[in-house]
């Protein structure tokens, strides 16, 4: 696996871990937001809205597409990726 791939599932990882973006320094931030540039735009509907959200709402939006690879988004329901988002949200309030 590449090195960059394996530093942002780390990062992504340590997020969840710690339920928190708090822990992630600002150079870890961009890090993920650039990383998961091209991801982000193909899984967009609208990906200049996207671009236009702050750094805490892409965070969440790349979290929640990093958590719908992992599970394989043809086996989340609309209710198990509201019970995500919820999560996420959770994790971005946590100081």
């Amino acid at each position: 696996m590449e090195k960059l791939t394996i530093e942002a599932e780390a990062l992504i990882k340590k997020v969840l871990t710690e339920k928190s973006f708090l822990t992630l320094t600002e150079k870890e931030k961009a890090f993920l937001i650039e990383f998961y540039n091209d991801d982000m735009k193909s899984a967009s509907k609208n990906y200049e809205e996207y671009l236009l959200l702050s750094e805490s709402e892409k965070l969440v939006d790349i979290v929640v597409l990093a958590l719908k690879e992992y599970i394989g988004n043809w086996h989340v329901s609309t209710k198990e990726m509201q019970e995500i988002s919820e999560y996420l949200e959770t994790i971005s309030k946590i100081k």
